[in-house]
């Protein structure tokens, strides 16, 4: 073998040894626990309703490793809660404390479930950290994307039930999800979630009216709100949103992730309970911004 051989030969193996960890890492790991690690996430939520900005939230939320019956799990307390409008801020961490401890896990055996939602003021909370864990757990199928396959769709709907029978009276959504690879390096895989109304209309509607297709997309979404005196709020609409979630590649923990969540909506303001007479009905527009972060102490 030639010198100049030799030289070509050396540069290419030492290319490939450097692209192999990222082709190695291209794909999410399964999370690594250890009983007794502790640490905490952050999660901030900006609304916007109608267009005109609606304020924002900041609560954290402490994780502790536990032994759930023989499968290591999070412990899920909240801490924290602060709400913020134009001109001041709230807090509401005796609120957060009030959401009993719950488990979840990102274990292949593990379960990723909500809790009870008995909180009022905490069901945006604990739905949404459940739905930034759902997009990576190994049950939505995110490891299966990765440089090679980067695009992975659930066959199957997926229907869920954020009721709190307290403010929420009754809700549904119905989402189809999808997982696309981003990008990977040494240190994180970055993956996007979409979740997105299926091509055909999957809920058992309120009203027969849920059922028609109000904007370009079936309806995924119909929910019954508490109103004044025996008066309730009924929405039902088209709901989406996308989740993209940077993950440790020596953990398989969440570092940071982002959502976007729109609802295109149709409202009965201060409607009967039978849904049937109200005073007004009028389009709503809710439009969420939210981020978690790993916080390490």
């Amino acid at each position: 073998m030639n010198s100049l051989y030799m030289r070509k030969f050396v540069r290419v193996c030492t290319l490939i040894a450097t692209l192999l960890p990222a082709i190695a890492l291209s794909q999410i790991p399964v999370r690594k626990y250890k009983a007794g690690d502790t640490y905490k996430y952050k999660l901030t939520a900006e609304t916007w309703r109608n267009d005109k900005y609606n304020g924002k939230t900041i609560s954290i939320a402490e994780h502790r490793v536990v032994n759930d019956a023989g499968t290591l799990a999070e412990e899920i307390k909240w801490i924290s809660k602060i709400s913020y409008n134009e001109t001041s801020s709230t807090s509401l961490d005796s609120i957060a404390k009030m959401v009993t401890p719950y488990h979840i896990s990102l274990l292949p055996n593990g379960k990723v479930l909500l809790p009870k939602l008995i909180v009022s003021q905490m069901v945006g909370e604990v739905t949404d950290l459940n739905t930034f864990f759902v997009a990576v757990a190994p049950a939505s199928n995110a490891n299966k994307v990765s440089a090679k396959n980067p695009v992975y769709i659930n066959k199957e709907p997926r229907q869920g039930n954020f009721a709190d029978s307290i403010f929420i009276l009754y809700g549904t959504d119905c989402i189809e999800m999808s997982q696309h690879f981003i990008s990977a390096d040494k240190q994180s895989t970055t993956i996007r979630t979409d979740f997105l109304p299926p091509a055909s209309f999957c809920l058992t509607p309120k009203l027969d009216t849920v059922a028609q297709k109000l904007y370009d997309q079936p309806n995924n979404f119909q929910m019954i709100q508490r109103s004044a005196g025996d008066k309730v709020n009924f929405f039902w609409g088209v709901e989406t949103f996308t989740i993209t979630s940077k993950v440790d590649n020596k953990t398989g923990a969440i570092i940071e992730a982002n959502m976007e969540n729109t609802l295109n909506l149709q409202m009965r303001y201060n409607s009967s309970m039978d849904l049937q007479s109200y005073a007004v009905q009028m389009p709503v527009k809710i439009k969420r911004v939210l981020k978690l972060e790993l916080i390490k102490e």
